[in-house]
């Protein structure tokens, strides 16, 4: 859906009640924008109302009777149009473009009263539009969605899946018992058998992230204004500071149930906090300040400042400090699940 960055002819249902040459016109053009599709003219609102519900159609648009009087009698016709939000994105472009198609077709009869009592057509643009907006849409500019969720939501994906798989990876050993014979493929160190039994699975991850990174920048040319190495050490430290949350949480937690759960929290809030849809600043104080423990969103920002708008790695500093102060903790926090492990041992 979104492989042209936007989805486009979205199919939607009209009702012409007023069957006028202005309705006409306004469907011509409704159906010439590029993301909508009008796919059938139905003589009811029930009609449209049974499409929206079978999918046929992910949206209806209403014109009442008299439409093309009332416009030119200056009595507000009121258009109704319904869209089927169940499907966001689809749902949103089509609630837009129905907006400004009323908007547009308002304004043009009010072109044409003002063009019959004599105005110019400078003057009457500077009556209906006095300020002219000259919007520049940053980073990118071709407003494709799939920039947008993909460079978000993927790498977020990909960190829940680092959280569970390494949780299980720990915790199923204390769970199932078989802790002996983890330590004795290490020699005896707890140590050896937490950092190989890590790396394994960070490397694992780590390949994974890489191939994402090549597919979205490489193959699909998401814009990309810095350097390679910059978002392969970002990636690298998203895995690493994501299993030190894992080795925190399994350290300071009571039991193992615990463990999972907290686990399943962060990766999960992630999509709400990560400040991905809704900006950090505008959070209320202990959701921004909660938002400093998902690794997610320093590897975020490392995102949007180098790859997106072209910053040097060094107003990205801090996200980079962070993402490293996680695996430090979970160093310092290591002697700790190693006497976890010990407990686990001797059951």
């Amino acid at each position: 859906m979104l492989y042209n960055g936007l989805p486009e002819k979205i199919p939607v249902a009209i009702v012409d009640m007023d069957n006028s040459h202005t309705s006409h016109m306004f469907i011509s053009r409704l159906n010439a924008l590029q993301s909508v599709d009008v796919v059938m003219t139905v003589d009811n609102f029930s009609e449209g109302r049974k499409a929206m519900q079978r999918n046929e159609v992910l949206g209806m648009l209403l014109i009442p009777e008299d439409f093309e009087q009332r416009t030119f009698d200056a009595k507000q016709p009121i258009i109704s149009f319904y869209t089927n939000d169940a499907f966001l994105i689809p749902g949103s472009l089509l609630y837009k473009s129905f907006t400004t198609m009323s908007v547009l077709a308002s304004a043009e009869v009010v072109q044409d009263v003002m063009l019959s009592v004599g105005l110019t057509e400078h003057r009457i643009m500077s009556l209906l539009q006095p300020i002219t907006i000259d919007s520049c849409a940053l980073g990118n500019p071709w407003l494709n969605y799939s920039v947008y969720l993909c460079n978000s939501f993927i790498p977020t994906i990909l960190q829940l899946m680092v959280l569970l798989v390494t949780t299980y990876a720990i915790a199923g050993e204390l769970k199932k018992g078989s802790v002996r014979s983890w330590l004795l493929a290490s020699r005896g160190s707890r140590s050896v058998a937490l950092i190989g039994k890590l790396a394994v699975y960070a490397m694992l991850f780590v390949v994974v992230g890489l191939l994402l990174q090549s597919i979205m920048y490489g193959y699909m040319r998401f814009p990309f204004h810095t350097t390679p190495y910059s978002m392969i050490v970002a990636m690298v430290l998203l895995v690493m500071a994501s299993q030190a949350v894992v080795v925190i949480t399994i350290a300071l937690s009571p039991t193992l149930p615990v463990a999972y759960s907290t686990v399943s929290v962060v990766g999960v809030v992630t999509f709400s906090l990560g400040g991905f849809s809704f900006p950090v600043a505008d959070m209320y104080v202990p959701f921004r300040l909660l938002t400093n423990l998902l690794p997610m969103r320093h590897y975020f920002l490392i995102y949007v400042n180098n790859a997106l708008n072209g910053y040097t790695v060094y107003y990205c500093r801090y996200s980079y400090v962070v993402l490293l102060v996680f695996v430090v903790v979970a160093i310092i926090l290591l002697p700790r699940l190693c006497s976890v492990m010990a407990s686990y041992e001797k059951r």
